[in-house]
């Protein structure tokens, strides 16, 4: 080979060895891109993946959670319409009884000028007592007699013991008969109470007179 020749190969080796590290260099990123994407596609997947798995139960969770509501309010509106059902059948009878109640009672007023309005009715029933024997009326506040004229007052006008001002309770013209005048503690509202005695029953009320004042009522 001559020097020339020699020296041209010498020349075009270098240029070669560049070309080929050029081109591995591109190859070499080519692959390193393939690679990040893969990997960033491989990772996205599991990612969804993991998030789909997480997601599955949350909703079964939720459709659990909807379950439970509605079927305590279809409960519930089979109760109230079983409810309003009933309803009127429930009201019958106290629709009756008002009626009764207020038909056996009778108003009318008074030629005394303290009294607003006497009223008596026909279904009051005496106050239920414990006394046996031979009844001998008492007004001492310690004794099962009085405690029995009280209860008598408080079912006829409705204000119970420890609400009640007694103003004077006493004889009413017999040992059988007694008469009480009566307020609220507030004097908002007072009465007059004739009551009679029923042997073996109790206390019966038969008079019941709303007052306009305390003044000359006892």
């Amino acid at each position: 080979m001559s020097e020339k020749q020699t020296r041209s190969s010498r020349h075009l080796q270098p240029s070669r060895n560049k070309k080929l590290d050029k081109l591995l260099n591109v190859l070499i990123g080519i692959v390193v891109i393939l690679i990040i994407i893969t990997a960033t596609y491989v990772f996205k997947w599991q990612d969804d993946a993991g998030k789909a798995e997480k997601g599955e139960p949350i909703q079964e969770q939720n459709n659990d959670k909807e379950n439970v509501k509605e079927e305590p309010s279809k409960e519930q509106n089979n109760d109230d319409v079983t409810a309003q059902e009933e309803k009127p059948t429930k009201e019958e009878p106290t629709e009756g009884t008002q009626t009764s109640e207020q038909d056996a009672t009778t108003e009318s007023t008074s030629d005394n000028p303290i009294v607003d309005k006497v009223i008596t009715n026909k279904n009051w029933e005496p106050t239920p007592t414990t006394q046996t024997g031979q009844h001998v009326s008492s007004y001492d506040d310690k004794s099962v007699d009085w405690a029995e004229k009280v209860a008598a007052v408080t079912a006829v006008t409705g204000i119970e013991k420890d609400k009640m001002i007694i103003w004077r309770m006493g004889n009413n013209g017999s040992a059988n008969s007694a008469i009480a005048t009566v307020s609220t503690n507030d004097k908002t509202k007072m009465y007059r109470v004739s009551m009679e005695w029923v042997d073996n029953e109790g206390w019966l009320p038969v008079k019941l007179e709303q007052l306009n004042t305390l003044n000359g009522a006892y």
